[in-house]
């Protein structure tokens, strides 16, 4: 969008030979309309426009934009919309929604920057990914961008610019350390919202004795090959006389994971258990945990993600308890009977494999 006679127009709709202004700098721009890349305009060089400092626009977010303002079905939308309190331009702004597309690389840092400026303003953000992001599905770099909704659990949103459709992946979740999730394309802003007020069915997830083996056979791969973290881990184990692999059979009485421990979550569990000594404060068992793991928790877009951790915590607490292996009183955690520890991976999987159908009623 630029400025043509003090009124916005689209790069679509103007003609070369026409005179533009940028909205946000009031400089001079260029309109270029090619056969690569869709119609848009251009700061000149040496330009100290605000919007420059960000990264030049893909073909992909370019495209987006303007697919994204037909997914509105509104003309009341405002395309790169500057707003000058908190120096932030959104790609697209209805009514008190700032839709984002996101296609180039973002720190945490700039993120959580932007965010708090939209709500600052009262004006919530929907972050959606390009095809970057897509690819890297379930990495630190694409887990930021996870919101957190009631009925539908954590969730992503991509712009598929080859479908001009939205896909939202939802239920996301780790089983067994691998991710999963189900989804959904949408053609609509109205469509979405239906979604999220109405998702149906939520899949769950059965016990599978295989994949928990799996899951134990990877573990046991990186300290095969000497992989630096899993190594860590293991001496921490054995100070306290314990093998990372004979961990008790109750790391796996709970076999899926939100995404904030996500695929470390049966190490975290692993680790907690072998930090657990008789009187110690159950917040400080959890904070050891934590560090020990060295588990980080960076969600913007979720009201309190330290919460899914706790819960997490409480549910093996729980089971513990229900076992008669602990109890807690005041905030101490006392210890009634040891947990089992195997010596070595292989007597584990030997004794989970030959005790197949009662271990898994025990789950």
């Amino acid at each position: 969008m630029a400025y043509f006679k003090d009124k916005l127009i689209n790069a679509n709709n103007a003609k070369k030979s026409d005179n533009f202004s940028c909205p946000v700098c009031k400089e001079k721009v260029v309109l270029k309309k090619g056969t690569i890349m869709s119609p848009h305009f251009s700061h000149q060089k040496n330009s100290n426009c605000i919007t420059l400092i960000e990264e030049g626009e893909t073909e992909e977010h370019l495209l987006g934009k303007q697919q994204l303002y037909f997914f509105t079905r509104s003309n009341k939308t405002l395309v790169e919309n500057y707003l000058p309190e908190i120096k932030q331009r959104p790609d697209l702004l209805y009514k008190n929604l700032a839709i984002e597309f996101q296609c180039s690389p973002i720190n945490i840092n700039k993120l959580e920057h932007r965010i708090h400026g939209y709500e600052k303003q009262q004006i919530k953000s929907l972050w959606i990914l390009g095809s970057r992001y897509k690819k890297r599905f379930g990495q630190p770099s694409t887990n930021k961008f996870y919101y957190y909704f009631k009925k539908l659990g954590f969730t992503m949103f991509f712009w598929l610019t080859s479908k001009n459709k939205l896909e939202i992946r939802y239920n996301c979740r780790y089983v067994y350390g691998k991710i999963k999730y189900q989804k959904i394309e949408v053609s609509s802003l109205h469509e979405l919202i239906q979604f999220l007020n109405n998702p149906g069915m939520i899949s769950h997830d059965p016990i599978n004795i295989h994949s928990l083996l799996e899951e134990m056979r990877k573990l046991q791969n990186q300290l095969f090959y000497q992989n630096k973290k899993a190594l860590e881990l293991q001496n921490n184990c054995y100070l306290h006389g314990h093998n990372i692999n004979g961990a008790p059979v109750e790391c796996h009485y709970s076999h899926t994971s939100n995404p904030v421990l996500g695929k470390e979550y049966l190490v975290w569990k692993i680790i907690l258990l072998n930090e657990l000594v008789d009187g110690i404060n159950y917040k400080e068992l959890l904070d050891r945990t934590n560090d020990i793991c060295k588990l980080k928790v960076h969600y913007p877009l979720i009201n309190n993600p330290q919460k899914f951790i706790l819960k997490e915590y409480a549910n093996l607490l729980s089971i513990l308890s229900k076992k008669g292996y602990i109890r807690i009183i005041g905030d101490r955690i006392q210890i009634i009977k040891s947990l089992n520890w195997f010596d070595d991976y292989y007597q584990k999987i030997q004794k989970i494999s030959q005790c197949e159908g009662a271990f898994v009623d025990r789950i």
